[in-house]
């Protein structure tokens, strides 16, 4: 009970910088899932079904006979999941590095070396290094869950994209014969 007392004593301290920190990016991970599923989706559906099917005779992307996004819209999709994702995974890098400023910052009040200041800002500073690794930990797991994906989506993207390419310089060597 005594670790409890001491891992939440410095909770409306400097650790709330941490703890707030890492709800936001718990908000920026449900984006991300969120947006990288949706890509996924859209990717997977235009990915199993023939490149002659997804155009017309005018070599246009047909996105109203198949319902599917255009290629501009699943490039910006990309885009916008890359970026946040990299926002995300930025963050997971800052957690052990606020729990070691945090420990500094603590220390940094041991003025004289006395056992009345030395151990409650020793244990002040050791729950921001405890704050700090729990965070980038949990999240280097939720990390590892859509890791896959993401990179999943940008292969995926750039094969139909290449896919489409050569389909594109096919077509056009039929019609300049």
């Amino acid at each position: 009970m005594n670790i409890l007392k001491i891992i939440f004593s410095n909770l409306l301290g400097y650790d709330i910088i941490i703890l707030i920190l890492a709800f936001a990016n718990l908000l920026i991970y449900l984006d991300v899932n969120k947006k990288t599923t949706l890509l996924h989706n859209h990717l997977n559906k235009t990915l199993s079904i023939p490149i002659r099917s997804i155009f017309d005779f005018s070599l246009q992307v047909s996105t109203t006979k198949l319902n599917l996004p255009k290629i501009e819209q699943l490039e910006q999709m990309r885009k916008e999941v890359n970026a946040i994702y990299h926002v995300f995974s930025t963050i997971i890098t800052i957690f052990p590095l606020l729990g070691i400023l945090g420990t500094v910052v603590s220390l940094l009040r041991v003025v004289n070396f006395s056992s009345d200041t030395i151990m409650p800002n020793f244990s002040t500073a050791l729950t921001s290094t405890f704050w700090g690794l729990i965070c980038a930990i949990i999240f280097k797991f939720l990390e590892s869950r859509i890791i896959s994906t993401v990179e999943y989506n940008n292969e995926s993207l750039n094969l139909l994209i290449s896919r489409i390419d050569k389909y594109q310089q096919e077509m056009l060597g039929e019609c300049n014969e």
